[in-house]
Parts: C-alpha cells; sequence; structure tokens
C-alpha cells in the first residue's frame, strides 16, 4: 500500500449505531464528527480488556473516549462494558495502535494520549517493535492540540527508561505531573502486577513547542 497516497485532511466517518467504528484504513478519523457533543478527545493506544477506558469515560462524561485495540476478543470486553455503562462517549476502533497513530489521527485534533502496559518486546533485537520510540514522540506532537498530554505506564523498567530518553530529548514535550485522578484507575493487568510486588512506572508528558524546554518541567525553568 502507498501510503503517501492517503487524503491529508480529515474524511467524516458514519457513526456506528452500537461502540465500534468502522476501520476503515484509507481515511483519516473526523473526531468532531464522532463525538459532535464534546471537545475534548482522548485515545488509548492498546486498550486491552477496556478496564481502565470504561472507568475513565464514566468518570469523565464531558469528554470522549477512542480506544484502540487489534485483538478481537479485547475489542470485544471493552464494547460490553461501553454498553453495559451506557458510554456514549466512548468509542472502539479495532486496528493496529501505530497505524492509528501515523493514518487515522488527524492533526491537532486530540487532547490527551493514553498508552498503558504495552508489549515491552524485552529481548534486545525486538526493541525496535516497541511502539514507543523516537517515531511515536513525533506523531504524538502531531496529533494532540498545544497543551495536550501523554500519559505512559509500564512495568518494564529498560522500556520505562527508553519512554523517558525519546521523550526527554523532544524539545515539543516536557515532562508534568502523573494526575492522581488518572493514576487512581487501574487496569487489570494493573491490578494483578501490583498484587505481585511488581511496581507501576508512570510518567507524563505536555505538548509545549517551547524552546528551552526540553528535559525541564511544566512551570520549572530547564
Amino acid at each position: 500500500m502507498n501510503h503517501e497516497s492517503q487524503p491529508a485532511e480529515p474524511v467524516p466517518l458514519p457513526i456506528d449505531p452500537g461502540v465500534r467504528l468502522p476501520a476503515d484504513i484509507l481515511s483519516r478519523l473526523d473526531l468532531a464528527a464522532v463525538f459532535p457533543a464534546v471537545r475534548d478527545v482522548e485515545v488509548e493506544l492498546g486498550s486491552g480488556d477496556g478496564s481502565f477506558l470504561a472507568e475513565y469515560a464514566a468518570l469523565n462524561p464531558g469528554r470522549g473516549f477512542l480506544g484502540v485495540e487489534r485483538l478481537l476478543g479485547r475489542l470485544r470486553k471493552l464494547e460490553r462494558k461501553a454498553l453495559r455503562r451506557g458510554l456514549s462517549n466512548l468509542r472502539v476502533l479495532r486496528l493496529e495502535a501505530g497505524y492509528v497513530l501515523r493514518w487515522k489521527l488527524a492533526s491537532g485534533t486530540v487532547s490527551a494520549l493514553h498508552v498503558y502496559f504495552p508489549d515491552p518486546w524485552p529481548k534486545r533485537r525486538h526493541w525496535k517493535r516497541r511502539l514507543v520510540n523516537e517515531a511515536f514522540v513525533e506523531e504524538s506532537a502531531r496529533i494532540l492540540r498545544l497543551g495536550g498530554r501523554v500519559f505512559l505506564r509500564t512495568d518494564n523498567e529498560p522500556y520505562f527508561t527508553q519512554m523517558r530518553e525519546v521523550f526527554g530529548r523532544s524539545a515539543r514535550f516536557v515532562e508534568t505531573d502523573y494526575p492522581s485522578e488518572v493514576a487512581s484507575v487501574v487496569t487489570d493487568f494493573e491490578r494483578d502486577f501490583n498484587s505481585r510486588g511488581i511496581p507501576t512506572l508512570r510518567v507524563a508528558y505536555q505538548r509545549s513547542d517551547v524552546p528551552g524546554l526540553a528535559n525541564g518541567r511544566a512551570g520549572e525553568p530547564s
């Protein structure tokens, strides 16, 4: 497929009468059409069984939430949770997370990006397959509004180090505090890890585009 032939502008998509959006791979998502009643839209890449997103969407009815998951069984779990709770502010999309980030989300349309416990690909020769890398940082900066945030969690220390390194090198992001209202909503994976004494490693970044703030923190001198 020649990705360069894909349209640069968002193309409106019909809203599924249920929760799942059509996985049209050839057009950008028009998030304003998907969530016409809200201004802020947050995206979770790799939603798993939806334990975080369903709860967080219920706590924030004034925002729109898009859950992206490649595995059908996990996606169906999130769909069922959304339908049982009547979450009209939550939609799901079955596609690979990296593809959605690069090709489906239009520039400056997302207020927050959540990535929790992505596959760490622990063998060094497989690190190139990790979702969070230099290209991820650039695409995150593209899709986020100015002031938009990226929330990351993992249980893998080497991957956590890589996350901090690639974001720390970017002049388009600044590390910021991790809000307690986000941290308090845990995933089922996280709950299991914590019960076995495995800590959650968290970090958040804010799109700033402010020269001189790379490697600093929001509200602090670099």
